[in-house]
């Protein structure tokens, strides 16, 4: 399912696997991504956004459970959690709902099943790829 080549630094580059993010519940294609599993946690996956068409309202969501978690202010996670599981994420090919997402710019990260707070990383896996180009966030709402 995967190739690996050589980088630069000599290391096997995963290929990455492109899909979309669809939300069952309003039956569309919400962004198409490229990702590739993590060696390092069991069901969780990376990788970047390459055509983002998330409602303004999911993206708001995310970026909210973001920082939620981030600062473990438990009283509001459950309830923006609760607003993401409506839209119904999930990979397209698959059909895998998508737990846990993050956004930072176009980079992201998943699980595809639920995880606790203690599996969630707050960083990224060290087989990112570091010298993959990263977008800095843009000031712009993403469009419905």
């Amino acid at each position: 399912m995967t190739n690996h080549e050589k980088g630069k630094d000599n290391h096997p580059i995963e290929e990455g696997i492109q899909d979309y993010i669809v939300s069952h519940t309003r039956n569309e294609r919400v962004a198409k991504i490229e990702y590739r599993p993590s060696r390092q946690l069991d069901d969780y996956f990376y990788g970047k956004v390459l055509e983002n068409r998330l409602p303004s309202r999911l993206s708001w969501l995310i970026q909210e459970y973001d920082e939620l978690v981030q600062h473990v202010v438990m009283t509001l996670l459950d309830e923006v959690e609760e607003e993401i599981h409506t839209y119904d994420l999930r990979l397209e090919r698959s059909n895998q709902r998508i737990y846990n997402i993050m956004l930072l710019g176009d980079d992201l990260s998943f699980f595809t099943q639920p995880a606790s707070l203690g599996e969630y990383p707050d960083h990224l896996p060290e087989d990112f790829p570091t010298d993959a180009p990263s977008n800095p966030p843009s000031g712009e709402e993403s469009k419905e």
